[in-house]
């Protein structure tokens, strides 16, 4: 019986993947947008799906003791955040549960010992790159959630500051077939602005070079993106960043097109961790496997014997290769192939001591297609998703 339009009392007791709080209908799975855990609403059910249901809050009867008011304006209506009325702690609980959920329904483990999120201490203007749609009209901002429309993106409390001056500086001059602006800050305090249209002709552009040079501090680079080409319009294709982990404090070049970790208060901690868990002695030889950019890899190089990094899109292997060389690494060298290919293929007899696994959710399982576990020790296991289904090396490496 299709149950849309029903009107139903939930107890939410649990956060989806996209931050919707999920509870029970006569055992209907019903997700509902802000809802948390905690809440108790009255919602109308908009869709059923049959295994489970979406709805709508018309009515919250108990709030959360997690519930704060939501320190952006945006909220609500945003398709960035979906989390901003859940306290800070509570939100890094969830994410432990999270994976632990993961661990036990995906990995096979029957009680996983997960420790606590690691959080950040200013968890506000950290974003490093900022993406923004224009209209035709030339309007721009965010889009909002489950749509094309737009919203306004002033008041947003995870961009670095600098982007929304930025994004000002287009809407004052908009230039006409520009489909999206992307702005990127390294730790250097550099900044980057990328124009993003199919167009084969641009005008007002040095209108708008100027406005963006007067709201950034340190202006670095402009470029002009049209598919898979780059044209750099004002200055250098690149701004510089700095890593800084437990071991190493590399540099790393940013390009325009480049996949970078966009929180850079957390990289190091996360790569420190991986670190952490390699317990390199010097004489290990490190497979970083999905390595993109290299920067996993090359902060371990300078305390292992060599490393070893694969990954598939080939502008990411030069970056790598750069990355080394500005670095002044020479034990570290980049593959380009999937690494499910390359592994079997290109490297036989390769003994990794050591195996970093950066994977996103479409990688491929590499266990089993010529990567074996045997005489390895995972170094770190560093998934975009915790629940990344097809890339499962804990069983393989772990159990054994």
């Amino acid at each position: 019986m299709d149950r849309t339009g029903e009107q139903v009392t939930i107890n939410i007791t649990d956060i989806s993947t996209q931050g919707e709080g999920i509870g029970k209908a006569g055992g209907l799975a019903v997700f509902a947008a802000d809802a948390l855990p905690g809440d108790r609403v009255l919602a109308e059910i908009t869709e059923d799906k049959g295994r489970f249901a979406k709805a709508r809050v018309l009515e919250r009867l108990e709030s959360s003791p997690d519930r704060v008011e939501a320190d952006c304006p945006n909220a609500g209506n945003c398709g960035g955040c979906a989390l901003r009325c859940l306290k800070y702690e509570a939100q890094l609980r969830w994410k432990e549960n999270f994976v632990r959920g993961a661990l036990q329904r995906i990995g096979g483990f029957e009680d996983p010992e997960v420790q606590p999120i690691r959080g950040m201490e200013q968890p506000f203007d950290y974003r490093n790159k900022v993406e923004f749609a224009v209209e035709k009209g030339g309007r721009i901002g965010y889009y909002a959630a489950g749509s094309h429309t737009l919203c306004d993106y002033h008041g947003c409390r995870i961009a670095f500051p600098e982007a929304i001056a930025m994004a000002d500086a287009f809407a004052a001059h908009p230039v006409k077939g520009v489909k999206q602006m992307i702005f990127r800050r390294g730790s250097s305090g550099q900044t980057m602005a990328v124009i993003v249209s199919d167009k084969q002709k641009l005008t007002h552009l040095e209108e708008l070079i100027y406005a963006l040079d007067d709201a950034a501090e340190d202006l670095r680079s402009v470029v002009w993106v049209d598919g898979a080409r780059s044209t750099v319009l004002a200055g250098a294709p690149i701004i510089e960043d700095t890593i800084t982990t437990i071991l190493s404090i590399i540099k790393v070049e940013v390009g325009a097109q480049s996949f970078y970790q966009v929180n850079p208060q957390q990289t190091g901690v996360l790569y420190s961790l991986a670190q952490q868990y390699a317990d390199l002695s010097g004489s290990e030889s490190v497979l970083d496997l999905y390595c993109g950019a290299g920067s996993i890899g090359l902060s371990m190089a300078g305390h292992c014997r060599r490393v070893i990094g694969v990954e598939s899109v080939k502008p990411a292997v030069i970056a790598a290769n750069r990355n080394a060389v500005i670095n002044g690494i020479v034990n570290a060298e980049f593959l380009c192939g999937k690494a499910e290919e390359v592994v079997p293929q290109k490297l036989q007899g390769v003994k990794a001591d050591v195996v970093v696994l950066d994977a996103g959710p479409g990688s491929e399982d590499p266990g089993g297609k010529g990567l074996s576990a045997e005489g390895m020790h995972p170094g770190g296991y560093v998934p975009l998703h915790p629940r990344n289904r097809k890339c499962k090396p804990f069983d393989e490496m772990i159990h054994g």
